[in-house]
Parts: structure tokens; C-alpha cells; sequence
């Protein structure tokens, strides 16, 4: 199971709050940031997070809120230069979880039967 498969257990990717950036849908959603992501609620997804680094300001400013009403989880390639640009923009608001796939042991026999 992939990361992206595991965030569309907690957002599906047919909601508002799900934003998949290898989707052209979502980059068109995405043109303005701000206010595509300002009145969201509850939990964002936004996958493959590398292909749109500039966004990476506009989240410390929703981060920096009064009033969290979204929490963010950003997912995507873990480039020595997107994790530094995201530790510098996202300073004591970023918690970074580095994921390998799931052992056999974690996702069940049943689900080797169906790959």
C-alpha cells in the first residue's frame, strides 16, 4: 500500500479536500492557492507535493491561522531540496514521517491475494 492509498482512507480523492498534483483537475484548482485552500475544512490532502514547491508559503500562512479549521497532510518525493525548502517555510509546523512500504505482517495475508 502506497502512501496516496493510505491518505484516500482518510479523504477520498473525489472530495474538495483532495488535491492529487499529477491530476490536471487539481493544478487547475490549485492556479490560486490561497483561495482554493483558505475556507477548506477538517483534512487536506495534497499529493505529490514536489511538483508545486511554491505552495510550501501559502501553507505556513493557512498553518499560521488563529482558527486551524484544515490540517494539511503533504505527501511526495522526499528531495534533499523540497525537504529543506519545506523545513525553512514551514518552520515548528511541519512534522516530516518517512514511510517504507507495508510488511506482509501490517496489511494482512489477504491483501498479497490481491496483487
Amino acid at each position: 500500500m502506497r502512501q496516496d492509498h493510505l491518505a484516500r482512507t482518510f479523504v477520498p480523492p473525489d472530495s474538495l479536500n483532495y488535491f492529487d498534483l499529477e491530476d490536471p483537475t487539481s493544478l487547475v484548482r490549485l492556479e490560486e492557492p490561497m483561495t482554493a485552500l483558505r475556507n477548506l475544512e477538517g483534512l487536506v490532502v495534497i499529493d505529490e507535493i514536489q511538483r508545486r514547491p511554491d505552495l510550501f508559503p501559502v501553507l505556513r500562512v493557512l498553518a499560521d491561522r488563529e482558527l486551524l479549521p484544515a490540517r494539511f497532510l503533504i505527501l511526495g518525493s522526499a528531495s534533499p531540496s523540497l525537504l529543506r525548502q519545506s523545513s525553512e517555510s514551514l518552520a515548528g509546523r511541519l512534522e516530516t514521517v518517512s514511510m517504507s512500504g507495508f510488511s506482509l505482517g501490517e496489511v494482512g495475508g489477504a491483501a498479497q491475494a490481491q496483487h
